[in-house]
């Protein structure tokens, strides 16, 4: 036994500056080595000059993978719709690498796009299509709108949009026009003779990326009405609009996930602007979603949603809130509900699917300062089939009832 010890005690001592040496080596196995060349294989597509710095600086320093995986990062930030890819050769010279980071197109050039499609029984259709064009760091969209879902009128024509960073990423420059016709429902026209035939907007904005998930963006809307009635001066809501937005996904347990998306909007026309309004206008969104696996293909999720906004002053028709749509008080007609809209609103949602039945509950109010509000309730159910919902939705009051029949994708 004594032996036995001795020869263990006698291996430890003579064996520990190896293992410690083998270690060492293990550890820094690439110490000795060289950045000899470090660049990126983009296609044709410029880096930054900041970037391109950050890589001359590294030529010559020792080879270290976090390093590189810190620089791949940024690559990756700057690039977002590429694959990046790494790859480590042997120098010319002895005990140095080069490193190239080679980029790949994950995105297609020419995306078409179907952002909206609602058929609202009461309220016929609602419809979108794009183009989006993916430039190496711009994106620019052109589509066709006729939606008579979301505002007072039927508005219907052309949007275009461009994206494109200014220093980083994480600050984008943003310029929207829209140029549509404007429908007015007769019981609109009854209310408010002096509406207006077409508008058109432009929207320089900036978007700066806060925080993860967080986003500010800041800017103009520039209105321009042009009246129905000829003899009737055209009119402007020119705008300072603010937006924060915040998202983001947990996991929840080992399958399911919870998504929670807020939003705080403000609107604010001003005469400084060269406006023939003065209002604000106040809207406050957030969505929480408890979903089984991704939140985007789950078969089992419930979300619940909040609307509550304001408005101070005398708004363009364009700004006023509108419930009874395919999104809010589904099973009522938004004509009859408000059919100017109104300067106040609150709603409620609880939506839940599961597998192919979905089932909604509404509940909210919309009204004008110094008139009595009516808390209003509805619920429908319905089947989802390859992302295309049919459903039925019922009012919950008193007296007759007439259903309305919705079908669409992304309500």
């Amino acid at each position: 036994m004594k032996c036995l010890f001795t020869t263990l005690v006698v291996s430890t001592v003579l064996l520990a500056p190896f293992g410690r040496a083998v270690a060492f080596q293990d550890t820094n196995v690439n110490s000795r080595y060289a950045i000899e060349l470090i660049t990126v294989e983009n296609g044709g597509y410029s880096i930054s000059k900041a970037l391109q710095r950050e890589l001359d600086r590294l030529v010559g320093r020792p080879f270290r993978v976090e390093t590189l995986d810190e620089v791949e990062r940024r690559i990756k930030t700057e690039f977002p719709g590429f694959k990046v890819t790494r790859n480590v050769a042997r120098g010319l010279l002895q005990d140095q690498l080069k490193v190239i980071f080679a980029l790949e197109r994950t995105r297609k050039v020419l995306d078409m796009n179907m952002p909206r499609l609602a058929y609202h029984s009461q309220q016929n259709f609602s419809f979108g299509a794009s183009a989006d064009v993916n430039l190496s760091k711009a994106s620019l969209s052109f589509g066709l709108v006729t939606d008579n879902d979301e505002r007072v009128e039927r508005y219907s024509g052309l949007r275009g949009a461009i994206v494109a960073p200014l220093w980083s990423n994480r600050v984008r420059v943003a310029f929207v026009g829209e140029s549509y016709r404007a429908q007015w429902n007769d019981r609109t026209l009854v209310a408010n003779g002096l509406l207006y035939r077409a508008r058109t907007n432009f929207e320089p904005t900036l978007l700066i990326d806060l925080a993860p998930g967080l986003t500010l963006r800041a800017g103009l809307s520039l209105n321009n009405l042009e009246m129905q009635v000829p003899a009737a001066r055209d009119q402007a809501a020119h705008a300072v609009i603010t937006t924060l937005r915040y998202s983001k996904q947990w996991q929840l347990g080992l399958t399911g996930t919870q998504t929670l998306e807020a939003g705080y909007n403000l609107r604010a026309a001003a005469s400084f602007l060269g406006s023939d309004f003065d209002y604000r206008r106040h809207t406050g969104e957030a969505r929480f979603t408890l979903a089984s696996g991704n939140a985007e293909k789950s078969n089992a999720n419930l979300t619940f949603s909040t609307l509550i906004g304001g408005i101070d002053g005398q708004a363009a028709l364009l700004d006023r809130f509108v419930l009874g749509n395919s999104r809010t008080l589904r099973g009522y007609n938004r004509f009859a509900l408000a059919p100017l809209g109104g300067d106040r609103v609150l709603h409620f949602s609880t939506d839940g699917r599961y597998h192919f039945v979905r089932a909604i509950y509404d509940t909210g109010t919309v009204w004008d300062v110094g008139r009595p509000r009516v808390l209003r309730h509805s619920a429908g159910v319905g089947i989802v089939i390859s992302g295309v919902t049919a459903m039925v939705a019922c009012p919950l009051k008193s007296g007759s009832v007439e259903p309305v029949f919705l079908v669409g994708m992304n309500f």
